[in-house]
C-alpha cells in the first residue's frame, strides 16, 4: 500500500511540476505556439497539458469563431454556434494572445472583461 501511495504521489507532484513549469513558460505560451494558423484552421492549445503534448490540440475554422472575450487569466472564443473554447493563461501572457486573437480573426467582435 505505501510503495503505491509512493509512486502515485510522485506521479502526482511531477504533474504539478510540469503544469506549473508549462504556466510560465515564454516559449509555450508565446501566441503563436497558442493559437497556430494552418489554412483557415487554427490549432488552439489551451492549456498546459495540451502546450506540452501536441495531441491535446482544439481545431476551430477561422470563419467560426464569432466572439473574443477576454476576463481574468481566460481568453475565451465563441463560435457562430455559440460553443466555447477557454484558453487558460497567466496574466503576463494574456494580452499578447488575446492581440493575436484579434488579428487571427479579424471578423470577431472582441469584449473585454474588467477584472
Amino acid at each position: 500500500m505505501s510503495v503505491y501511495l509512493c509512486v502515485s504521489g510522485a506521479i502526482f507532484g511531477f504533474y504539478v511540476l510540469a503544469n506549473l513549469w508549462a504556466m510560465s513558460s515564454n516559449r509555450l505560451n508565446r501566441p503563436a505556439y497558442v493559437l497556430a494558423e494552418m489554412d483557415g484552421v487554427v490549432g488552439i492549445r489551451h492549456n498546459s497539458l495540451s502546450r506540452l503534448f501536441a495531441g491535446f490540440t482544439t481545431f476551430v475554422s477561422k470563419q467560426n469563431i464569432s466572439r473574443i472575450q477576454v476576463s481574468q487569466e481566460c481568453l475565451t472564443l465563441f463560435t457562430d454556434a455559440n460553443d466555447s473554447v477557454e484558453i487558460w493563461l497567466s496574466d503576463r501572457y494574456l494580452r499578447s494572445n488575446a492581440s493575436y486573437a484579434q488579428l487571427l480573426f479579424p471578423r470577431a467582435e472582441f469584449v473585454n472583461k474588467p477584472f
